[in-house]
């Protein structure tokens, strides 16, 4: 019985370069809902329009908090794992601004800079080693990120990273649903708009994280110059591509792989790096709902490769159009991640 559970909810809100993406979880007890949800496009990059957006989306999809969490990447964003000698809290704290003079390419005074230790990593407690997550992002960026959301009249309770929110929505779903497959090392591949982040766990814990500058929006070049089209047209043939199908294909197949190789670099990497080989591959993003996007990375990358969708282990409010949330989840995988923070801001 859940009559004296307190009732808590979190919207995880995601500001992308072409649409805006929100989901509200809500927590009874220890029972975790999807509430609402809602995307809509933005119509530029600038700061005003990006604020109109996330206003009419929070106006729009009924939403019952205004407590968010959100998220930025990019190349203000800098994420590195060290290897730093086993220290305490408090040691670390201070050692850390040593170690990122070395990797942050901006003066530390304009930054933001926070570090956490790595669970998971082969650095047990006898070690005399252990690898930290260290993440410094340019001040004038999360400053800028939090305007655009304090416009909206909402309260940011905690700023992520885009690529980390991924292993949390998938955390989440495992929490959820005690069916679900949690073996081997899972890549994350979530396929933005203007670039592509790619986080790689192990048994829950974050190994490898890295962003790629190529999206959605190069497949619709892609279209534009190979199929001599405007972008508007080319954008539409991408989602719905009708009896074209074959000629988006030839146009965007290119792309695809220049992609997979920068992926499969990434891969390389952490396979000689960690002694352990990617078991499996889970797709997010608006560029992975192209109907062929799925098998071009299994033929890539020789691995079983599957679009993630949470709320096939997370439970839906009765209130909320189950079909309508499947059809959007590979957009909608970030924000979940980050309205998965509800269990631990409280």
């Amino acid at each position: 019985m859940h009559m004296l559970a307190r009732t808590r909810s979190m919207v995880g809100l995601d500001i992308g370069t072409s649409a805006v993406k929100a989901i509200e979880l809500t927590q009874k007890g220890r029972e975790v809902e999807v509430t609402a949800f809602g995307q809509v496009e933005v119509a530029s990059d600038n700061l005003d329009d990006r604020a109109r957006a996330v206003r009419d989306l929070m106006n729009e999809g009924g939403f019952q908090t205004k407590r968010v969490v959100t998220s930025i990447s990019g190349k203000m964003v800098i994420i590195r794992y060290l290897n730093m000698v086993r220290m305490s809290d408090e040691e670390l704290k201070n050692a850390i601004t040593f170690e990122a003079e070395k990797y942050v390419p901006f003066p530390l005074d304009e930054c933001i800079l926070d570090c956490q230790r790595v669970d998971g990593s082969d650095e047990g407690p006898s070690s005399g080693n252990m690898t930290v997550l260290m993440v410094a992002a340019k001040r004038g960026q999360v400053d800028e990120h939090l305007r655009t959301v304090e416009s909206a009249g909402l309260v940011p309770e905690v700023i992520d990273v885009d690529a980390f929110a991924l292993s949390n929505a998938h955390t989440l779903c495992a929490g959820s649903d005690e069916g679900m497959d949690l073996s081997g090392t899972i890549a994350f591949v979530d396929v933005g708009s203007s670039k592509t982040s790619v986080n790689i766990i192990h048994e829950g814990a974050s190994l490898f994280t890295r962003e790629i500058s190529l999206g959605g929006r190069d497949f619709t070049d892609a279209i534009t110059k190979r199929l001599m089209v405007g972008f508007d047209e080319a954008e539409d043939l991408k989602r719905d591509p009708g009896d074209g199908g074959d000629a988006v294909k030839e146009a965007i197949f290119p792309t695809i792989d220049d992609l997979g190789n920068e992926i499969q670099l990434s891969f390389d990497y952490f396979e000689n790096q960690f002694d352990r080989e990617i078991s499996r591959i889970l797709l997010s993003g608006g560029g992975s709902r192209l109907t062929f996007f799925k098998d071009a990375f299994e033929r890539i990358f020789e691995k079983p490769t599957a679009v993630f969708n949470p709320f096939e282990h997370v439970q839906v409010n009765d209130g909320i159009d189950a079909d309508l949330l499947a059809s959007n989840a590979p957009q909608l995988v970030v924000a979940t991640g980050l309205a998965a923070r509800l269990a631990k801001v409280g």
